[in-house]
């Protein structure tokens, strides 16, 4: 009797432990600006990463990052957009990890005119676990994941400090080919820390807590043996 009691205990006690440790929704996070409009920028073909508005990992804990929308203004109806995610391992060297690309959106099938965008960062679920002490932030490229442009198209303001590279002309973007975990490639031209510059463009992400597998693991079995201990009284 007591070993079909457990058997039928158990499966509860497991749900409860899983409900218990269940992935609490630390919040949603946005990567960026207000679309705030502004002047679009003189270089054909940018890559920016806006190390001012950055999230960082301060629970102490692993996170799981899945990332959601990417908000924009058209200020040139012209181009392609492509976002991205990064994690910033030294921004004094300019030293980024690719953890997301998003799709590109094109001037003509996504967007027919300037104003403010909305579209799901990637048709496919993009998620990355963060360790504790991580720091991320978003970017853009005006151009495809390959660096192919058409011409810059978010504009911008004075404000944020942040990270720029580029060209004058359409193929000096920079790119993203080296792909998820990997170093993005830096434009032509000399890239610029520090530029002042809030572009109308954000990221926005739902953050999750992770518990431990130890943590859950020991709880786990603690309460198998009290149980046990329960049952056999």
């Amino acid at each position: 009797m007591k070993i079909k009691c457990i058997k039928t205990i158990l499966p509860v006690m497991f749900f409860s432990v899983s409900c218990f440790f269940n992935v609490a929704n630390a919040g949603l996070i946005t990567l960026g600006d207000s679309l705030s409009g502004g002047g679009v920028d003189g270089w054909q073909a940018i890559m920016v990463i806006n190390e001012n508005d950055a999230y960082t990992n301060s629970s102490g804990a692993s996170e799981l990052v899945t990332v959601n929308s990417f908000n924009f203004t058209v200020g040139n109806n012209r181009g392609q957009v492509t976002p991205f995610v990064v994690k910033i391992n030294n921004s004094a060297t300019n030293d980024f990890t690719i953890l997301a690309i998003g799709e590109t959106r094109y001037s003509g099938t996504d967007y027919f005119s300037t104003g403010n965008f909305s579209f799901d960062f990637s048709t496919m679920l993009s998620q990355f676990t963060l360790a504790a002490g991580d720091i991320i932030a978003s970017g853009f490229l005006d151009a495809d994941v390959n660096g192919n442009s058409a011409g810059s198209v978010i504009p911008y303001r004075s404000g944020d400090s942040l990270f720029l590279t580029g060209s004058s002309n359409n193929s000096g973007s920079g790119d993203l080919t080296q792909g998820i975990g990997q170093a993005p490639t830096f434009g032509n031209s000399t890239f610029i820390n520090g530029l002042n510059r809030d572009y109308s463009y954000n990221i926005t992400a739902d953050v999750e807590a992770v518990p431990e597998p130890s943590t859950l693991a020991i709880f786990a079995f603690a309460m198998i043996g009290l149980l046990s201990r329960r049952l056999n009284k």
